[in-house]
């Protein structure tokens, strides 16, 4: 889903109030930072180029770290240099963000930044200010800056992936807190670490010390990446199929889109939502084994033809049931054709006794394949198609499912 003009206008806004007002306004000019800017951009390009996934919703980089070291050595100019522009310079080449989207995040950064440094410069008027004389109050300032500043980013997250993704904010803000306290725990203590190495050895050693801590996430860093190409991989392989058809080139992938969307809308856990994506996708891998002129049949299949076809979904549970990370996937796809009433394939099930996931992909299919043209009909809109499914649900379609998409229909 697009984001809205008003909010990433509202986003833009933050990251000039936050470079000027903020980040120059209070910056210690009389200091030199030369040296600190170096070695802190360069500190935050690698901690931005180390993405790491928290599962399929959810991304957190090592560069705030760097960001947090810069406001503790040199002042709220560092904070936001260190902080945002690493950003541009690395997620834009990489092509992880578009030039939008890494704008539109720096906003979002931005206000976490922000509060961070006012909770830093808070806690420390408001337990003394001795920043010199009470090592205590340096501590409890360090630590409330920057854990102000993840306890802004984990809301924010949760509120983007709701936007975007339209994920339940209360069911996706559990997850990420959930698999990334820990994370936000070990990167704050990392951060304070790093402060004060560097003022007891240097900003060298400081550098030099920070690769311990990429060495640790690394291994993160790979594991949520092979998460990403096993995704891209199924995509892959479901277009390949989808491919013998022209006409239906992309309808894997769009029954996956529709399927998460309606799933989302159901308010099913997340965890249910990506094997419901993976069962989607794969939903269709048995028309591999399908003479290409059977699928491309413009005319009504003869008898034989249409068992072949009828037995698509079996072929494709069977061939995705052994293996670990789909076999959870493989009784949904097995049971997408069954209908509500019971006049499905291929067991005949009825209502209840069909998996949700099941329910909502025979759902999705229906809407893509309504929506598509074909050698004999023309697509229809989306309305109609919705309307259609209305008129069918209770006995062809689960009418849960059925409501849900209708809700959401105009968002897709």
């Amino acid at each position: 889903m697009r984001t809205s003009g008003r909010l990433i206008g509202v986003r833009l806004g933050l990251v000039l109030v936050a470079a000027f007002s903020l980040g120059f306004g209070f910056s210690t000019a009389h200091r030199s930072i030369l040296l600190p800017v170096i070695v802190l951009i360069l500190m935050a390009g690698v901690g931005e180029w180390l993405a790491v996934r928290l599962g399929p919703q959810g991304v957190f980089t090592l560069r705030p770290v760097a960001a947090f070291v810069g406001l503790w050595i040199g002042g709220p100019a560092l904070l936001m240099l260190a902080g945002l522009l690493p950003i541009l310079l690395v997620a834009v080449p990489t092509r992880r963000l578009s030039v939008g989207d890494a704008l539109y995040q720096s906003g979002g950064e931005a206000l976490g930044f922000w509060v961070g440094y006012l909770a830093y410069a808070g806690i420390g008027w408001g337990l003394g200010g001795q920043w010199d004389q009470v090592a205590a109050v340096e501590l409890a300032a360090r630590a409330g800056s920057i854990l102000s500043f993840w306890c802004m980013q984990i809301p924010l997250q949760a509120l983007d992936l709701k936007i975007r993704e339209g994920m339940r904010f209360r069911s996706v803000f559990r997850h990420l807190l959930r698999n990334g306290w820990t994370h936000v725990v070990a990167l704050s203590l990392a951060a304070i670490s790093l402060s004060y190495i560097q003022a007891s050895f240097g900003l060298v050693v400081m550098g030099l010390a920070s690769i311990v801590l990429v060495e640790a996430y690394y291994p993160w860093k790979l594991l949520g990446d092979q998460g990403g190409v096993l995704l891209t991989s199924l995509q892959v392989m479901a277009q390949a199929v989808d491919l013998k058809d022209p006409y239906t080139s992309d309808h894997s992938q769009n029954v996956a889109r529709y399927a998460v969307r309606i799933a989302r809308e159901m308010d099913l856990p997340e965890a249910d939502i990506e094997r419901i994506r993976i069962g989607a996708l794969m939903h269709d891998i048995g028309k591999i084994g399908i003479s290409g002129r059977i699928i491309r049949k413009p005319g009504k299949l003869a008898p034989d033809e249409q068992a072949t076809m009828m037995h698509h979904s079996s072929v494709s549970a069977n061939i995705i049931e052994h293996l670990d990370i789909l076999g959870e996937s493989a009784e949904m796809v097995r049971h997408h054709h069954e209908r509500w009433d019971g006049a499905g394939y291929p067991d005949g099930l009825v209502g209840e006794q069909i998996p949700v996931g099941s329910r909502i992909i025979l759902v999705a299919d229906a809407l893509d394949a309504l929506t598509t043209d074909r050698p004999y009909r023309k697509g229809v809109g989306r309305t109609e198609a919705v309307a259609i499914l209305q008129q069918n649900a209770g006995t062809q379609f689960d009418r849960t499912a059925v409501d849900a998409l209708r809700r959401i229909a105009a968002l897709l």
